[in-house]
């Protein structure tokens, strides 16, 4: 294997690299990533992986993708995508597997040029039989800027090159050395909340859970649902705009993790604090689409200046986390910056903030963003324009919610004089009744009615984890809640094992390999410890050190509960499990959608 090693500039080095360094450009850890994920988006990379290690000094982002040659680099990663038209050329077109191309409209690999001390860049080329190695002491380059010297000189890579590899090996891997002590401190921000529980703030979650959340809402990850209302309220008629969106995710089969864990689009309403939910009644209304909440899809009007395309989500009460209230606005599928009201202006929308929420996707406005690429400039015409239809939106909505509120409360009214149902009925939203028997969900203490699914998220696992599964998989989880609540342990650990047995047995059949967990003899399905060992070993799958140390935990759980009559499960045995189970079954939930390799 042929070396050769060089020292390279890359094309126009040291433009505007005083200032990225002076302003604080990507002060936004997560929008700097932001940048390899699209780069590996547009090189149809099918999963990214990023990995922090454990004192947040290092990271390390690898790509499947076509990967890059060093010409690319210097030519294209390794330099600033000029502003307006000639920034945005590299967007034309689709990739080799049909995916809309992001393009070249930040600031490329200078993103981290203020976040770290080094950064370097390994990549091989699809069929070019050949690789490089780049590095660059950011360190150092920031020492000559406080010195006050030209960096246009200073902006130059160690390389490496070499020949020999196979025409089949593709990557791109960025490491990132010596995160700075701010960073640092974000990511090792302990948390007092996990995302798989109800959090008011992403700042209640830890630093990983925290960017993990980020990128999901920044990059183009598919949702964590499969659209971001219930499926259940959906009209697919009237909301073809997140239909289409949702399944273009889907079929781009593009995959994002952070050390080992999927990150998904975390964007779900409504989403009402858990203390608007306790009382049944309430919360079947404001849980029911035209009266607790409702839905608009839009699009440009014909002969705009500019396309877009979006919808809004305008719920009874206020939405969380609070980082989701506004609009989230995209260019060519990313976002720029965060949801926000930006600067509408609008006192309509102002009163609505708190419980607003939406996505807006735009082409054509790349010449109104900032420098930073996380916002737009108020006096650019076409995004004053952009705002204007905003305004008009907000206000029409402003009205809509006015009268769900009065519906809302006359509906409520009329609820409270009908007479209570049977012993053996649940009154449905629309005032009918309904055979508790019929109901898959545990009866609520002290009565012969079931749980409303509100209830059932205040259990010991979210419903809405397995809202997409067949009804072998959800009829389980009011079980385990319902054991939870009442105190049945013993049930629930078993119960619990039973869910996790079913997702690895449905991950299995679903890539054709159910046969490799059935005994050849007798072809009946292994036990539990065998799935386990299995499925942890199997290098198709990957999974993180955190789910399968999941996955012996429930095991070991399990077991206890229903072999071993001396030992009793506790309350606080299943506690410490709890972001285990739910780690561990939204994992292997994902691992089902994946397509088969």
């Amino acid at each position: 294997m042929a070396l050769k090693t060089e020292v390279l500039a890359p094309r126009e080095p040291g433009v505007d690299l005083v200032k990225i360094i002076s302003e604080g450009t990507y002060t936004s850890f997560p929008q700097a990533l932001k940048e390899f994920i699209s780069n590996a988006y547009d090189a149809d990379a099918l999963r990214v992986d990023i990995t922090i290690d454990d004192d947040s000094t290092s990271i390390v982002i690898r790509d499947d993708g076509i990967g890059m040659t060093l010409s690319d680099f210097l030519n294209y990663f390794a330099s600033i995508a000029r502003p307006g038209p000639s920034g945005a050329r590299t967007a034309r077109g689709r990739t080799r597997l049909g995916r809309l191309k992001i393009g070249r409209f930040g600031i490329g690999s200078l993103a981290v040029v203020g976040t770290a001390d080094k950064f370097s860049v390994r990549s091989v080329k699809r069929l070019s039989g050949e690789g490089f190695e780049a590095s660059i002491d950011l360190a150092e380059l920031r020492e000559h800027f406080y010195k006050g010297e030209d960096l246009s000189k200073r902006w130059r890579f160690h390389c490496e090159r070499w020949t020999g590899e196979s025409d089949r090996t593709h990557f791109t891997e960025i490491r990132i050395d010596g995160l700075r002590d701010d960073v640092r401190a974000l990511l090792n921000h302990p948390g007092e909340k996990s995302t798989g529980e109800f959090f008011e703030s992403t700042k209640q979650l830890s630093g990983i859970d925290e960017l993990a959340w980020q990128l999901g809402i920044i990059c183009p990850a598919a949702y964590s649902q499969a659209y971001p209302i219930p499926e259940v309220s959906l009209d697919r008629k009237k909301d073809s705009v997140i239909v289409e969106r949702g399944r273009q995710l889907l079929k781009d089969n593009f995959s994002l993790f952070l050390n080992g864990d999927p990150v998904r689009r975390p964007i779900f309403a409504p989403c009402y604090h858990p203390d608007k939910l306790k009382d049944r009644g309430k919360a079947e209304l404001l849980q029911k689409r035209g009266l607790g909440f409702d839905v608009r899809c839009f699009r440009a009007p014909k002969g705009a200046p500019i396309y877009y395309e979006g919808y809004v989500v305008v719920q009874a009460a206020q939405l969380f986390p609070v980082e989701m209230r506004g609009l989230l606005i995209r260019l060519r599928g990313v976002a720029i910056g965060w949801h926000r009201a930006g600067n509408l202006g609008s006192g309509a929308l102002s009163t609505m903030l708190p419980n607003f929420t939406g996505e807006l996707w735009v082409q054509g406005l790349e010449d109104a963003l900032q420098f930073d690429r996380e916002s737009f400039r108020d006096d650019h015409p076409t995004y004053r324009w952009l705002v204007r239809q905003l305004e008009e939106l907000a206000s029409k909505e402003a009205v809509e919610f006015r009268k769900r509120s009065k519906k809302r409360t006359e509906e409520a009214k009329r609820m409270a004089g009908e007479p209570r149902p049977g012993p053996n009925e649940t009154a449905t939203p629309s005032g009918e009744t309904a055979e508790a028997a019929d109901v898959g969900a545990p009866a609520a203490r002290g009565t012969g009615r079931p749980r409303s699914p509100q209830r059932e998220a205040e259990g010991f696992v979210l419903s809405d984890i397995f809202s997409q599964q067949p009804d072998y998989v959800t009829r389980l989880i009011p079980q385990i809640n319902g054991c939870w609540e009442r105190g049945y342990l013993e049930a629930c650990a078993m119960v619990i094992r039973r869910l996790t047995e079913t997702l690895i047995c449905e991950l299995y059949a679903k890539r054709g390999w159910e046969d490799e967990l059935k005994d050849p003899s007798t072809h009946e399905f292994v036990g539990l410890k065998s799935m386990v060992n299995k499925i942890c070993g199997d290098p198709r799958i990957g999974l993180a050190k955190r789910v399968q140390e999941g996955l012996k935990k429930i095991k070991e759980l399990g077991d206890i509960a229903a072999h071993d009559f001396k030992v009793r499960i506790r309350k606080g045995d299943l506690e410490g499990a709890r972001s285990s189970v739910r780690f561990t079954c939204e994992r292997l939930i994902y691992e089902v959608g994946v397509r088969k390799p």
